[in-house]
């Protein structure tokens, strides 16, 4: 990257004015100081300023990753869906993936991450344990269909990930380089100036047998987390369990007198409550699941409680959620399911098995979905959903006011995640017969592991964490530019010496400093306030009072701390405070 940069040469487009559409202070900022630009919906240009940051952020994650022996690569994003489907997540991912079928009639994926397809490619290229260990990493954009795209690059549809992988001939392999991927984790966080927390994760949709996060603690966070007490130990809510009453679903359960009623175009909790001027804990939601054998069940928790996938996962393996199509052809009506058929109706699924939330089995005179486009049932109760082979438990996330079953309250944070490592272990190898033969000759499945960074959530993660009320505070290793040079006036002789002394200087050179230069004709008033905006670590300040002095102005962004140097130790100052 250019190492001395006009202002007056390139596109810094900042805004006086708050964006509205900006919710949190991360977007906010990073439209304010020209970083980013929205195009559509999830959808961000990144311009000059922020370009430049995220391509800092990319050379620490590739110096980390190479320092621990990962090769890079670079794989296609367009995917043929049949990988997909050798796996199962094809339906697994649902709405979430972008897909459509290409002139031929093939279908095609915009990939939302590449396990499938490094998989593909290891069946093909690794044969002997001779190659093993491997770790194969790329830096790419991934595609994802997020139904509601927000917080600016933190949730958006498009966006940049570091993805690694690692084929191993032994689990010993594999914890080994899980545990190396650890601490490059750390080594990357910590150098973008970062304070994070590792903590237990649920593996999700990506499988495997164990996984963990690396969050920053956060209120624009998306990702809830759960303490556990006073106690450190923090997992994530899907994971946290609770203190339950152990009660059984009742025997000879009373039924209800189910009344149908029309609610045209509400399928969501909130807007059938809101409709029928109930609480959306006083409704219940049938989620279908599929198994990998091609059957389905049903889940059924309250409608202010979300189901508990991980806690699904341990009694049903490898289940899913399913699709809109495989529900409608079990003979639910997608966003109107219920527990049971109504009088005539036609679902298939009505034999399905039940795992219902203890919760549920508390509430009486429900609402459900009626099985039927736009209509749900009010006063149902347990006796009417009665004879089906029914499972109670705990099957929901957390919420507040739940205890852990030792009886300590449950503490709830908000985090952003920045990376995420797993132990895949063999759950792409084996569907997809990537096989290796030991040193015995003896065919066996690659056993693996993936680890995974959103790049581009480093800078949201940064400007979130450290920013004030003037604007953004960059840590110096991902700032655009190390070093703001303000010119008051950029036609002075003095001032110009000065900038091409640093453009000579051996030692800002060999350290790869670089300098943003406001040569702007603009008052000083607005080239400070700009200053600020961007948060660029140290600024260097010219101004005609102080050079007849023979001084120059150094100020540090993060603390205002602000010193008069002469002129000629102008380099070498700056080079001590890069050091710091």
């Amino acid at each position: 990257m250019k190492r001395f940069v006009n202002w007056s040469e390139t596109l810094i487009p900042t805004l006086k004015e708050i964006p509205q559409e900006a919710q949190i202070k991360s977007h906010r900022l990073m439209l304010r100081a020209g970083l980013i630009r929205k195009l559509a919906s999830g959808t961000y240009s990144y311009l000059p300023l922020g370009l430049r940051a995220l391509k800092k952020a990319e050379a620490i994650v590739r110096e980390e990753m190479e320092a621990v022996g990962a090769l890079e690569l670079l794989l296609p994003a367009l995917h043929p869906a049949e990988l997909w489907k050798e796996t199962g997540r094809y339906e697994i991912m649902g709405e979430d993936m972008i897909h459509f079928k290409d002139r031929h009639g093939k279908m095609n994926v915009l990939g939302p991450t590449h396990e499938e397809i490094i998989t593909d490619l290891a069946r093909r290229e690794i044969h002997s344990y001779k190659q093993l260990p491997m770790t194969l990493y790329q830096i790419q954009t991934k595609f994802r269909d997020e139904m509601r795209p927000r917080s600016g690059i933190i949730r958006s549809r498009e966006f940049l990930m570091k993805d690694a992988y690692s084929f191993h001939a032994t689990d010993e392999s594999l914890d080994q380089t899980y545990r190396a991927m650890q601490e490059a984790y750390k080594k990357i966080f910590t150098r973008a100036g970062l304070e994070f927390f590792i903590v237990q994760a649920d593996p999700g949709a990506m499988g495997g047998s164990g996984s963990q996060e690396f969050v920053l603690f956060s209120d624009a966070g998306e990702d809830r987390m759960v303490q556990l007490g006073d106690s450190e130990a923090v997992v994530s809510v899907e994971m946290a369990v609770r203190r339950l009453k152990n009660l059984s679903f009742p025997q000879g359960a009373a039924a209800g007198k189910p009344l149908k009623v029309h609610t045209p175009q509400l399928s969501s909790v909130e807007a059938v409550a809101h409709f029928l001027k109930k609480n959306p804990a006083d409704l219940v939601k049938t989620m279908i699941y599929g198994r990998a054998d091609g059957s389905f069940f049903e889940v059924l928790v309250r409608g202010d409680h979300e189901v508990s996938e991980f806690k699904l996962r341990k009694i049903e393996p490898g289940c899913f959620l399913a699709s809109r199509d495989a529900i409608e052809k079990l003979g639910f009506a997608f966003g109107f399911s219920g527990p049971f058929c109504t009088e005539g109706g036609t679902a298939s699924g009505e034999g399905l098995k039940v795992y219902i939330d203890e919760d549920v089995l508390e509430m009486k005179d429900f609402i459900t979905g009626a099985n039927e486009r736009d209509y749900h049932l009010t006063g149902v109760n347990l006796g009417d959903i009665s004879g089906k082979a029914i499972e109670p438990g705990d099957f929901r996330q957390v919420v507040e006011g739940d205890v852990s079953p030792q009886g300590q309250p449950l503490k709830f944070r908000t985090a952003i995640e920045l990376g995420h490592i797993f132990k895949l272990n063999l759950r792409y190898s084996k569907p997809m017969k990537a096989h290796f033969l030991d040193a015995t000759g003896k065919e066996n499945p690659l056993i693996m592991g993936c680890y995974g960074i959103g790049v581009n959530r480093i800078l949201a993660a940064s400007i979130e964490q450290h920013a004030d009320e003037k604007g953004i505070i960059w840590p110096k290793n991902i700032s655009p530019f190390q070093v703001h040079v303000v010119m008051i006036d950029p036609s002075d002789v003095q001032s110009q010496e000065i900038i091409h002394a640093l453009k000579n200087s051996s030692d800002l050179a060999k350290r790869g400093a670089d300098f943003l230069i406001d040569d702007r004709s603009d008052s000083a008033g607005v080239k400070f306030n700009d200053a600020d905006l961007l948060g660029i670590p140290f600024r260097l300040i010219l101004g005609p009072k102080n050079l007849k002095n023979g001084k120059a102005e150094l100020k540090i962004r993060r603390t205002g701390e602000a010193t008069l140097v002469d002129i000629a130790s102008v380099p070498s100052e700056i080079n001590r405070l890069l050091d710091k």
